[in-house]
């Protein structure tokens, strides 16, 4: 990357190549994340690194439906991510005449929060007990 001497940028990514990269990462991520869980349920449960393994292998119905709401939530979280650095760089176009750019310093903190709250959940889930059949 390339600055004019005022500290303005002098090369840019053409829109439509912005956008269809963008397209791409949206369905290879959506694509990815449902086969994921679809496969998840033919995976021995034996070869799972999950606590409590024995456990949760007599409840595997539970199993399954808890990865298959946490690949959907990192589907979402990877998602989110996109659309809110996609508004973000949308807002700096608007600003590019501007001498500063700034106010979307949130934008790393929030995307780095959304990925580790989802990614810690499910190691937390799992360690907690099935939920008592009724």
């Amino acid at each position: 990357m390339s600055f004019t001497p005022d500290s303005r940028p002098d090369v840019f990514i053409s829109r439509d190549y912005l956008f269809y990269g963008c397209v791409a990462i949206f369905l290879i991520n959506n694509t990815l994340i449902n086969t994921l869980t679809k496969l998840f349920p033919k995976v021995s449960g034996t070869a799972l690194p999950i606590p409590n393994q024995q456990l949760w292998l007599e409840h595997r119905d539970q199993l399954n439906e808890i990865f298959r709401n946490w690949f959907y939530s990192l589907m979402a979280a990877v998602n989110t991510v996109m659309a809110l650095s996609l508004y973000v760089l949308g807002r700096l176009n608007t600003q590019l005449g501007a001498t500063q750019l700034s106010g979307h310093q949130w934008l790393l903190p929030v995307c780095t929060a959304i990925i580790l709250i989802v990614i810690i959940s499910l190691p937390i889930r799992l360690a907690m007990k099935p939920a008592a059949e009724e």
